[in-house]
């Protein structure tokens, strides 16, 4: 991974560049789930701008920079050595994989190769020949050549001080209607209109599931903590298992027909649950308002 850094603590500010492919948008984005501010691409004369407006909090910023920043082969060794001269603290981190790996990697993605003029095979040699200046600046080397993209975000975590011992992805738990479709952003969807349904009751179909006329109706019936119990266990097995290919948000998304009943309770249930284990956690019943008592 680390060919430069002497062993210094992982901390920020930060200018991360590198060889198109290698990971540099994994290493951004994952500094930018534990609080680092990120901008990615910016002209390098807005480079000190940007450092001086965030006087207070410098030490949480990421400026990533690639080939296509003008100046970079050219000009950016003398820049970033004047930068480091005013921000003592600032490090370069580099992100390199090999060219059978970076050819094979833009051989399956969508997006070209940033000098698009060239043939692949080109390109990648040409970008690594401009920008070996660059490396021999860097405090920071990942080579991401045997690096799958959660192997390489776990490796930063890791370092970062982001991998505590509590649970860090936030949980979006919502009721919803089978009528109005299934949410698209659900990871685990719950289909609960197995369930006895207060809609057959008249004095109850005007409230909704977290209302508690509603709550005290299905909590008579023993099934329906039977089925709280059961989806909580499920979900409990699978978060660990989430959470170590590094998934940061999880929908959980609990259906009935109106969306209205049966989901908000057990929706509301669940949330509950999960907030008592010490879980992030956000509530949204998406049809509950949509139905209409008639």
């Amino acid at each position: 991974m680390n060919e430069a850094d002497n062993r210094q603590p992982f901390s920020g500010p930060f200018v991360i560049t590198g060889l198109s492919g290698a990971g540099k948008s994994v290493l951004s984005r994952s500094l930018e789930d534990i609080g680092y501010v990120c901008v990615d691409n910016i002209p390098l004369e807005l480079v000190p701008r940007l450092f001086e407006r965030t006087d207070g909090e410098m030490d949480r910023l990421v400026v990533v920079l690639d080939i296509r920043t003008q100046g970079m082969i050219q000009r950016f060794p003398e820049f970033f050595r004047e930068l480091k001269e005013k921000i003592q603290t600032l490090r370069l981190i580099f992100v390199e994989a090999s060219p059978q790996v970076l050819l094979r990697r833009f051989s399956v993605a969508r997006r070209p190769h940033p000098l698009r003029d060239l043939s692949l095979e080109q390109a990648i040699t040409e970008e690594r020949n401009g920008l070996e200046g660059v490396r021999n600046l860097a405090d920071i080397i990942f080579e991401t050549s045997e690096l799958s993209p959660h192997d390489l975000r776990r490796q930063v975590l890791a370092l970062a001080g982001g991998e505590g011992d509590g649970p860090t992805m936030t949980l979006e738990v919502q009721s919803f209607s089978y009528q109005q479709g299934v949410p698209a952003t659900a990871s685990l969807v719950f289909d609960v209109r197995f369930l006895p349904n207060p809609f057959f009751e008249a004095e109850l179909r005007a409230f909704s599931g977290d209302d508690q006329p509603v709550a005290d109706w299905l909590r008579a019936f023993p099934e329906v903590d039977q089925a709280v119990d059961r989806i909580m266990d499920l979900i409990s097995y699978l978060l660990p298992r989430y959470a170590a290919e590094l998934k940061t948000n999880l929908g959980v998304a609990l259906g009935c027909t109106g969306g209205r009943h049966r989901s908000v309770y057990v929706a509301s249930r669940v949330a509950e649950a999960l907030k008592k284990l010490g879980h992030e956690v956000v509530v949204h019943h998406r049809d509950k308002e949509r139905w209409r008592y008639s």
